[in-house]
């Protein structure tokens, strides 16, 4: 949004009224970027200021997201389920800095939706291990993961149903920052050091069922999906691994400006993998990779409320848990977070908010820049 306003003062004045123009919507004439992303093939700038304690609590990330109607479809079919290619960049104050490149589209044809992802990040994060007698400790790293991932599913029924197949390899180069001698000699019992550098390719077998009434930012219909992932030598994993996984969103409409939605999510693993590969609980409030454990489980609700066509005001709140066999992963509490935020549809014509929440979890605040939906 910031981009377009730039660009909007420095172009000459007769092509800065045409382009106003294209950026209000024609039902309201308020601030929309719908014709400017279809007609224009212009991007939405996703600006968001990075708040994650485990990456130094402060940085910045900047995507342009390409956002246009599926060819070949039908009409009330081509923005609900559209193409999608983004490029995103972020930086953090511990020097953590990553890029990445995403594509998500269909053939219409044959039914089937597919996407692609290529990341680099260098990465310090820390990461938090208990003992006995001594409680939680700190321990920071140095990643390099370049990742890829291709994702393919097949429309089984009505565009509602898929089956798909997913394909993800990570290659790591992980080392451990030493601070003192004493946490380096915790380091060694908490953290299989044989596995820092192993990488891991894994495929995925999954169903979902999306009723929802759009991708962006749902106000009714449900999603379900079931995935089972394992890694094999023959797939490119230096580890085996085996990982069930199931998320179930719901969104209802109680009355028109009231939609009400709720989370459940659940992932367990059946095998010793690399620290970095352990769950977390991923929540608004909470930090990432904070709690990590063989099985999680969360729980989430999120309450919109419309104030008129173009603003909406949330409440957010939910729990999680992990479960694990290692005592330096042992967590037997219930994680609690929740917070506020608003929303401005900002194009109407794919139901696509966005907004800025303010959560508060265990011993912090957080602050995000949501697009579209966070759930998503």
């Amino acid at each position: 949004m910031l981009f377009l306003i730039l660009g909007t003062l420095l172009l000459p004045n007769t092509m800065a009224q045409k382009n106003k123009a294209v950026l209000k919507d024609t039902l309201d004439g308020k601030f929309d970027m719908s014709n400017w992303v279809i007609n224009l093939h212009g991007f939405v700038p996703y600006p968001t200021v990075i708040s994650e304690p485990a990456l130094g609590s402060f940085g910045v990330a900047l995507a342009a997201v390409f956002i246009s109607p599926k060819k070949s479809a039908k009409q009330g079919e081509q923005f609900h389920f559209p193409d999608i290619t983004g490029i995103a960049g972020m930086w953090t104050l511990n020097n953590t800095w990553g890029v990445g490149a995403l594509r998500q589209g269909t053939f219409p044809a044959i039914g089937m939706r597919y996407t692609i992802g290529l990341g680099y990040a260098d990465a310090n994060m820390d990461y938090y291990r208990t003992f006995k007698n001594l409680g939680e400790k700190e321990f920071s790293f140095k990643l390099k993961p370049l990742f890829a991932v291709l994702d393919i599913s097949e429309n089984l029924y009505r565009n509602k149903i898929f089956a798909g197949l997913k394909y993800t390899f990570i290659y790591m180069k992980s080392q451990y920052k030493f601070t003192n001698h004493f946490l380096d000699s915790l380091s060694t019992v908490a953290f299989d050091q044989s596995t820092f550098d192993k990488h891991i390719g894994t495929f995925g077998i999954y169903c979902e069922v999306d009723t929802r009434n759009t991708i962006f930012t749902p106000d009714r219909g449900i999603r379900f999906k079931p995935t089972y992932t394992f890694g094999r030598n023959w797939t490119g994993s230096q580890i085996d691994t085996d990982q069930l996984e199931g998320e179930l969103t719901v969104f209802l409409q109680p009355v028109k400006p009231w939609v009400c939605g709720f989370r459940l999510y659940g992932v367990g693993l059946f095998n010793n993998v690399p620290f970095y590969y352990y769950p977390y609980i991923d929540m608004r409030g909470i930090p990432m990779m904070h709690y990590q454990g063989q099985q999680v489980f969360q729980i989430e609700t999120e309450q919109r409320f419309d104030i008129t066509r173009r603003w909406s005001l949330v409440g957010f709140a939910g729990a999680g848990r992990t479960w694990s066999d290692s005592k330096n992963l042992s967590d037997e509490s219930w994680h609690w977070a929740g917070g506020t935020g608003f929303r401005y549809l900002i194009a109407r014509i794919f139901k696509l908010r966005m907004g800025i929440d303010i959560a508060a979890g265990p011993g912090q605040f957080s602050y995000y820049i949501v697009f579209g939906h966070y759930w998503n």
